[in-house]
């Protein structure tokens, strides 16, 4: 009976596990698939609905991004290019326990030049 029980919670962690680390999570998510990618890797831990830490999630949930006012996108379109350019995100401390969610030269370039092009497309510029 104990060996039974040990290998259902086994397979129960196993399984929670497995449900954390699911790459698609917000497949329908209003970003290009390229960028998507990147936020789901390194970004969605802490700025989704359901982050841990509320001040992550209170400052950019991307989840709620359909939910946000034009005026609020752009500004948050701004900071995260500033702050991912500027390695403040993901910050140092997270990546302490999570190098593998550094961003690279390429995607920082990436994501900069996503959020550029969709702050002029919000603001009605081309």
């Amino acid at each position: 009976m104990k060996k039974y029980i040990a290998l259902m919670m086994l397979a129960g962690g196993i399984f929670l596990l497995s449900q954390s680390f699911t790459p698609n999570r917000l497949s329908n998510a209003p970003f290009p698939d390229e960028v998507n990618k990147v936020l789901v890797a390194s970004c969605y831990n802490c700025h989704t609905t359901d982050a841990k830490n509320k001040d992550s999630r209170e400052a950019l949930d991307f989840e709620k991004w359909d939910d946000y006012r034009v005026t609020k996108k752009i500004s948050l379109l701004g900071k995260i290019c500033e702050l991912v350019e500027e390695d403040k995100m993901p910050p140092a401390k997270y990546l302490e326990f999570n190098p593998d969610k550094k961003l690279s030269d390429t995607q920082k370039q990436l994501i900069c030049e996503w959020t550029k092009k969709e702050t002029s497309s919000l603001m009605g510029v081309d």
